[in-house]
């Protein structure tokens, strides 16, 4: 397991995250007011982490948060989740425990295109309890090819 605690220049922000190789998981916490560029810093921070595989489920605790992010801001946000080196081919369960973060989770869900693979709950409990039960199904649209068969399939076209 590795466990990586960042201080970020906004003020009253602490956001840090771990990966667990064994659980097959990285968590993300924060606490305070949260905006697009913490949440951008922390992904670019995983990403470039040699523990980082985009084999990884996430899991995403904002229960302690207060997200401050426009409707622009998400839609960027989105766009840096959408990014290859960044994109998980995961389960992401997220935890919020109001109404405005939920509403931003799922704009934030649909516009990154990962609505069929995501959760949002509650309590963190409940969270990992969903990844522990999923942690060896594939989630939908993520099944590998074979380099292989797509070059031929793509012969095949010409």
């Amino acid at each position: 397991m590795k466990l990586l605690i960042t201080d970020y220049p906004s003020l009253g922000t602490v956001n840090h995250y771990r990966i667990d190789s064994e659980k097959r998981r990285w968590v993300e916490e924060y606490q305070g007011k949260v905006g697009l560029m913490d949440l951008k810093t922390m992904i670019a921070a995983m990403a470039s982490d040699p523990c980082w595989s985009a084999n990884l489920h996430g899991l995403i605790d904002f229960s302690d948060v207060e997200l401050d992010l426009s409707a622009n801001d998400i839609l960027r946000l989105a766009l840096v989740l959408k990014h290859e080196g960044h994109r998980t081919k995961g389960w992401l369960a997220y935890v919020t425990n109001n109404s405005t973060n939920f509403g931003i989770v799922r704009m934030l869900s649909y516009w990154s295109r990962n609505s069929e693979r995501l959760r949002i709950f509650n309590t963190r409990e409940e969270a990992e309890i969903w990844l522990d039960r999923n942690i060896d199904h594939t989630p939908p649209n993520f099944c590998e090819v074979e380099t292989t068969e797509t070059a031929t399939v793509f012969r095949n076209v010409v």
